[in-house]
């Protein structure tokens, strides 16, 4: 069979697998998931909207600027029906894919290399945390304004002449830092590959774009989050352990990324074996030198420096953040890009070429496992928050609730009462005739 005849038959296979796990990750959120503990907070700081306060509204060290009146406008059009919020995120999600393949395809000239980032994206043993989870959509905000002055950044270097692109590309590098804390160093990684001249040593456009982007997102971020800084830990500890750093970022680029791409059934020493594999076989090819561009290792520094700067802050809790499942949404999408333009410089042919195409065809149903073992223990809390969500919805006036602690199937600390959530509800009228004073 020809290369061209084997192309087709791939495409239409991994674009059948995709559309089919896209239907499915709403479909099946719809039917057994619910807002989860995060969800239910973040409801509650919108349904008390104070305008600008609540837009800048710090979410402990992390400043949710986009996501804030995004979710405002979700509880104000749906209310608790988790439908809508679902397919927000599902759009979400898709334009995150969209965004992908189209930055892949303008630096591969490739409708096949392009699509194996999305085959290698749209469903991860780990993405139940982002697509099912309603503050998934700070992780998608972060993770499409990134590609987004991405794509910018391609345009630029078409059209070097272009103003506009660069005042765009200033705004967009801003916009992740506003959705999610992951983004708050973004302005960096792509200011080291495409923002300056190694040979003249000097800055070019691009990165006078990138360093103003920078610069005015950490005078927003200070100016916001304030003594938030150190609401886990003391700012002045964070580079007090440098291996501790280290071993963060290793053991989260080795397990939560790479790990359970490689190996969605979470049995992690596949991954170990298959990495040196990957690393063999890149560098026995006889034509390396020429394998790596900046395209490629733009996808490693990005992967790399999202953890490091996850690491900083947050290396006293232990190892087990590194570990936390929606830490690999951003960082993958930009190391399989880079990977798809590693590959497509390979020009495998034959007998590796298929190999290579069914390593990503296969990731899908094997995703889908462990995307399962994942979900059937984290639906249990969401499920009976429906049921709870339902009973306080159906309260009728003149109905006297006590005003205890929130369940701890939705907050395990006992941090909020009833009235905190009551909001959420819609209800024109107070039921806590009897409010229970608990020490």
């Amino acid at each position: 069979m020809r290369t061209a005849k084997i192309d087709i038959l791939y495409v239409v296979i991994g674009w059948v697998l995709t559309i089919f796990s896209v239907v499915m990750l709403y479909r099946q959120g719809v039917t057994r998931s619910f807002f989860h503990q995060d969800d239910v907070v973040e409801l509650a700081v919108v349904a008390d909207w104070q305008g600008w306060k609540t837009v800048g509204h710090p979410n402990n060290e992390h400043l949710n600027i986009t996501f804030w009146p995004l979710l405002r406008a979700e509880w104000s059009l749906f209310g608790i029906n988790y439908a809508p919020y679902m397919l927000i995120n599902t759009l979400l999600h898709v334009i995150v894919l969209g965004l992908m393949f189209s930055i892949t395809y303008r630096l591969t000239q490739s409708f096949v290399w392009a699509s194996l980032p999305v085959w290698g994206m749209v469903i991860n043993s780990s993405w139940f945390t982002v697509v099912w989870w309603i503050t998934g959509q700070m992780f998608f905000l972060a993770t499409i304004f990134a590609l987004l002055s991405y794509w910018i950044i391609l345009k630029i270097i078409e059209k070097p002449r272009s103003e506009i692109l660069v005042l765009v590309l200033y705004v967009l590098s801003i916009l992740p830092g506003l959705s999610w804390g992951i983004g708050l160093t973004w302005p960096i990684w792509p200011f080291l590959i495409f923002g300056f001249d190694y040979l003249k040593k000097r800055i070019n456009k691009i990165g006078y774009a990138l360093v103003s982007a920078q610069l005015t997102l950490g005078i927003i971020y200070f100016s916001f989050i304030g003594s938030n800084l150190s609401v886990h830990t003391d700012p002045k500890t964070w580079l007090s352990n440098p291996l501790a750093i280290i071993k963060f970022v290793i053991m989260g680029l080795s397990k939560t990324v790479a790990g359970r791409w490689l190996w969605p059934s979470e049995s992690l020493r596949a991954s170990f074996v298959a990495i040196p594999l990957l690393l063999v076989l890149v560098l026995i090819y006889k034509s390396r030198r020429k394998l790596v561009d900046k395209h490629v290792l733009f996808g490693l520094v990005v992967a790399v420096g999202s953890f490091v700067t996850l690491a900083v802050p947050r290396w006293k809790f232990g190892i087990e953040h590194a570990l936390a499942n929606y830490y690999a949404y951003f960082p993958l999408s930009f190391l399989l890009i880079g990977v798809a333009v590693l590959l497509s410089r390979m020009k495998f042919t034959g007998i590796r070429r298929v190999l290579v195409l069914s390593v990503f065809l296969i990731h899908i149903p094997l995703s889908w496992i462990g995307f399962e073992i994942w979900a059937k223990i984290w639906v249990i809390r969401p499920q009976l928050t429906r049921a709870y969500f339902n009973e306080l919805s159906s309260t009728l006036p003149g109905t006297c609730i006590e005003d205890v602690f929130i369940p701890e199937f939705i907050v395990p600390q006992r941090i909020w009462r009833i009235d905190f959530l009551w909001p959420i509800f819609k209800k024109d009228f107070d039921p806590f005739c009897n409010r229970k004073i608990e020490p």
